[in-house]
């Protein structure tokens, strides 16, 4: 049965692959590991009888060898917390350019808003930080009532709703087109 063993050299960090014809070939390489190689696994599924085996036979490592394998640990660990504020800083920058972009956004573009029975009415986009004006507030409303005319008979109210409302003239000129099509609205049982 051949072995394979996972390796880090200490000296490079390299991680590499040792193979072995057998069981034995494998235990007199680990009593005599050379120098700066460090076993990390085991590639290949053995028993974990023959496993055990392979440790107890394995020289361990000097003081040396520890703390070069702590410090290549302490430098991958650096490089993952050094990925992840580069990751952080990129999300924070992005969601930055998309509020200055909304800010900076024509005023007259349409607003997505999000509406709750319980809580009332906000931007289904957190980075749309524009006033909801009382025309887009009356618009939702009016949309959920109609709504609720659909569903009352079902003895069920909108409970939730999303619609994107233009916020000051409506292209088309037509007040009836004030709220997009395509609006989506959730349902929940009893009447007001």
């Amino acid at each position: 049965m051949s072995i394979t063993l996972r390796l880090r050299n200490l000296a490079t960090g390299d991680l590499l692959l040792g193979e072995f014809e057998d069981v034995e070939q494998a235990r007199a390489w680990l009593t005599e590991r050379p120098h700066d190689m460090e076993v990390v696994g085991v590639a290949t599924a053995i028993d974990d009888g023959i496993a055990d085996e392979l440790r107890k036979a394995m020289r361990p490592l000097d003081a040396g060898e520890q703390a070069r394998g702590r410090a290549l640990d302490e430098a991958r660990l650096q490089r993952m917390r050094d990925e992840i504020t580069r990751q952080q800083q990129t999300f924070e920058a992005e969601a930055a350019a998309a509020r200055a972009a909304v800010v900076d956004a024509d005023p007259d573009s349409p607003m997505t808003i999000a509406y709750d029975r319980r809580d009332g009415l906000a931007h289904a986009d957190p980075a749309d930080t524009r006033e909801i004006p009382q025309l887009v507030h009356d618009a939702v409303l009016a949309w959920v009532a109609e709504r609720d005319g659909w569903v009352h008979p079902r003895g069920a109210r909108v409970a939730r709703a999303t619609v994107t409302v233009w916020p000051r003239a409506v292209p088309s000129g037509d007040e009836a087109d004030r709220c997009h099509p395509g609006g989506q609205f959730e349902v929940e049982p009893g009447l007001d």
